[in-house]
């Protein structure tokens, strides 16, 4: 719903059938759920503006991820009931009960897809927003549905009058019916009747008589069969009842009418409200039929700019993709689509494609155009999300025989006229396409020409793609700033293409290695080279020794692409195995600082005891002296027991000591016990507590008669551990992956972490379903959902521990 969004301009008109869009608008169109989704696939235009873009691409992802991964969406298909709102208009019409009941559907949609969206606004934004434009009509919902069924009948209780009326006809019509049957036995006893059961002719119930008998039986005839021999006769014995049904039956069509009408009146006030919800439904049933699209094209999101910077990664043609899809549904053919890896408009704005026929040029240079088209059109691409598309205000095409019998046209002629179109408007927003660039006339004056052209072309900024096969112009693109080679690989072995694009050299034809092959003698092939000249041979010959020496680079890049695959692979696993290590060596300094705490707890209690048994034993020599040695002797046990501990355990142990001088006054950490100091040694202190004279930790007194801050109680914990919060599994298999989902999770739990991330990417979504039916049976995940948009959006899932 971007009518207010200026349009792409396409040149010339037939520019998207050329390129292919028509048979991705039929599939699209195939998609929709009803005709005013069909209408919105027909009436939906190329953007031009990136926002608008962005915002188109946005809806159909979010209502991918809604369609494949979270509860039905309420999207049904609909009758288009814009001509009945238009005959509701004038006051006093009457709709049908079908299209009463085709209304309250409608209603009853708009109710749930606003719902629906309304509740999860923080996962579907640009849907919520969509979704808002619809206003639910409960009310008119309900009065609906009190007055038709679902099979568009008026219901017995849409009125009290039509309520008795159908009582009354049900019991009359039983009563008439009883009579007729009367009437027939009697007729069967006499031999008169034709069949064995009552009738309907004219609105009357009737029973069959045979034509010579029609005399015989008193009553009306109402009809005769087709071949005579029977008249279907009233009998005058139910004349009177027969009357009190078709009253009885008028007037409840006067009724139904009545209710019919008054039903109508209600939709008048709201008609454009209604109006409006038909126009977003429509428009939902384009998006539905977009994502279905795309997942059928395994297509993706790329990054969109407005830089005129196209980077293509992994990009195959759409239009092809479809074609293969339908020949294996139809012949069991398997065929693939070549992924294309191209940049245009950052080192370069134009590129000259070369190679020979049948190579794919042609097919190269349409999949740049036809992706930008389908982005312009709101719809992901298939294509790596890496890639990264521009925003163009204007596609122009030279492609195909342009011959014009209408204007009376050479297809030379044909190809000047687009040249001035694309001349008098091109600029730095423009994308061109120019297919077998200097044909159809003089080679030499045709390349001379095309180069003329292109150079006009790139001084004005346009990004533009040319296929060729002129030498002047791979030359041209040689020596020419801000213009590039590019060719389509060709196997030198087998002569056949491999429809894959390298860029920076130009292409061979291979005319003469394909004609040796298809059996032209070699004299004429030897007569040609003649012609063609020693230079023009050299210089193919060196194109192709090029383009040799690239196939085995591009081999050996693969190659050592594929080791630092399996490097980075191992690096992850020595790492994890690092990190656990870590936490078992942190896991064994905290049982030694909880050792220790246990020892400083039984030291604490055991100096209590022993000062509160000696002012029990008020001094006792005897007593006291036991007390001093028991006390000694765990004192040393609990030297020994400190010089076992850790040094980050000691460490802790001893750290935040006072500085202390003899004759301070002090008191025992957790006993508030007073003392004096007698004696420095070391990390000691010699303490006078009354008459008992003590040794203990430095770190264990707090001194009184020195100004000093409040000292904290000291603990021992385990130190924060670090952990990564953020993992990163594109590329891997979905075993590695939920191995890496486990390190992180079991990492996190022992480091407290709370909020970890998964970059899974978009893809498929087999990654991103796998990770979360994985998280689903981890009792540590409080919960899981998408990033948002901005963020990464369903290509990132963010976790909560507990």
């Amino acid at each position: 719903m971007s009518d207010a969004v200026a349009a792409l301009e396409c040149y010339p008109e037939t520019a998207e059938a050329r390129l292919g869009f028509d048979v991705v608008r039929a599939v699209l169109r195939a998609q929709t759920l009803s005709p005013l989704g069909a209408e919105a696939v027909d009436q939906m235009r190329p953007l031009r503006d990136r926002e608008a873009v962005c915002l188109a691409l946005q809806q159909v992802e979010e209502l991918r991820q809604a369609l494949r991964f979270d509860d039905p969406v309420p999207l049904e298909p609909l009758f288009d009931l814009r001509p009945q709102l238009t005959q509701a208009a004038p006051e006093g019409a009457r709709l049908e009960g079908e299209v009463l009941e085709a209304v309250r559907r409608v209603l009853a949609l708009v109710r749930r897809l606003a719902a629906y969206f309304r509740d999860r606004q923080a996962k579907y934004p640009a849907l919520a927003a969509l979704a808002r434009q619809l206003r639910p009509l409960p009310d008119l919902e309900q009065q609906l549905a009190q007055v038709v069924d679902e099979e568009g009948r008026v219901r017995d209780e849409a009125s009290e009058e039509l309520w008795q009326l159908r009582r009354q006809l049900v019991r009359m019509r039983e009563r008439l019916r009883e009579k007729l049957l009367e009437a027939l036995r009697a007729a069967l006893r006499q031999g008169y009747a034709a069949e064995e059961q009552p009738t309907i002719r004219n609105g009357r119930m009737v029973i069959p008589i045979r034509a010579e008998a029609r005399r015989k039986v008193a009553g009306f005839v109402h009809d005769v069969s087709a071949s005579g021999q029977t008249v279907y006769i009233e009998p005058a014995s139910c004349l009177a009842l027969n009357n009190t049904v078709r009253e009885l039956e008028l007037a409840e069509q006067r009724e139904v009418d009545r209710l019919l009408r008054k039903a109508t009146g209600w939709l008048r006030p709201h008609l454009p409200t209604l109006r409006t919800a038909l126009e977003v439904l429509g428009y939902f049933d384009l998006l539905q039929a977009k994502a279905r699209l795309a997942d059928q094209l395994e297509a993706c999101v790329p990054e969109v700019g407005d830089d005129g910077v196209i980077a293509l990664k992994a990009a195959r043609n759409p239009a092809l993709l479809l074609h293969f899809q339908r020949l294996k549904e139809t012949t069991g053919e398997q065929r693939t689509v070549v992924p294309l890896d191209l940049t245009l408009g950052h080192t370069y704005r134009t590129l000259i494609i070369t190679g020979p026929n049948a190579g794919g040029k042609t097919v190269a240079m349409k999949t740049v155009g036809l992706l930008v088209l389908m982005l312009a059109y709101g719809l992901p691409i298939p294509a790596d999300p890496s890639s990264h598309v521009s925003v163009f205000d204007r596609l122009f095409l030279d492609i195909g025989d342009a011959q014009s019998l209408e204007a009376d046209l050479s297809t030379f002629s044909a190809h000047m006229q687009h040249m001035a179109y694309m001349l008098a408007r091109a600029d730095e927003r423009t994308l061109i396409l120019i297919d077998e660039a200097g044909t159809s006339t003089d080679p030499d004056e045709g390349a001379a020409l095309a180069q003329a052209i292109l150079e006009e072309l790139t001084a004005r900024g346009a990004r533009t793609i040319a296929t060729t096969h002129h030498g002047a112009l791979k030359r041209f693109a040689y020596e020419t700033e801000g213009v590039e080679n590019g060719a389509m690989q060709f196997d030198q072995v087998t002569l056949s293409p491999t429809y894959r694009f390298q860029v920076g050299v130009p292409g061979s034809s291979y005319a003469f290695e394909i004609a040796r092959r298809m059996g032209l003698p070699e004299a004429v092939l030897e007569r040609a080279q003649q012609l063609v000249g020693v230079q023009q041979v050299a210089l193919e010959a060196l194109i192709r020794n090029l383009e040799e020496r690239l196939a085995t680079l591009s081999a050996r890049q693969q190659a050592l692409e594929a080791t630092q695959a399996q490097l980075e692979q191992l690096r992850r696993d020595y790492e994890a195995r690092w990190q656990a290590l870590k936490q078992e060596t942190a896991a064994i300094r905290q049982r030694a600082l909880e050792e220790a705490e246990q020892l400083v707890r039984e030291a604490n209690a055991r100096i209590e005891r022993t000062i509160r048994e000696i002012k029990e034993a008020q001094a006792e020599r005897t007593t006291t002296q036991a007390a001093r040695e028991a006390l000694e002797r765990f004192r040393r046990r609990l030297h020994e027991a400190q010089r076992t501990l850790t040094p980050a355990a000691s460490a802790a142990a001893t750290s935040d000591r006072p500085t202390l001088q003899v004759g301070d006054q002090v008191v025992l950490e957790d006993s508030g016990t007073p003392a004096e100091v007698l004696m420095l040694e070391g990390d000691e202190a010699l303490i006078a507590v009354g008459r008992l004279k003590l040794r203990v930790p430095i770190g264990r007194l707090q001194r009184l008669n020195r100004p000093q801050q409040r000292k904290q109680t000291r603990t021992s914990t385990l130190p924060a551990l670090t952990a990564r919060t953020r993992l990163d599994v594109r590329g891997l298999r979905v075993d590695e992956a939920l191995k890496a989902v486990e390190r992180l999770i079991d990492e996190a739990v022992a480091s407290g972490a709370q909020e970890l991330e998964v970059l899974h990417g978009k893809g498929t979504g087999a990654l991103r379903q796998a990770i979360r039916t994985y998280l689903q049976d981890r009792p540590e995940v409080e919960r899981f959902e998408d990033a948002p948009w901005e963020q990464g959006g369903p290509g990132i899932t963010r976790i909560w521990l507990k």
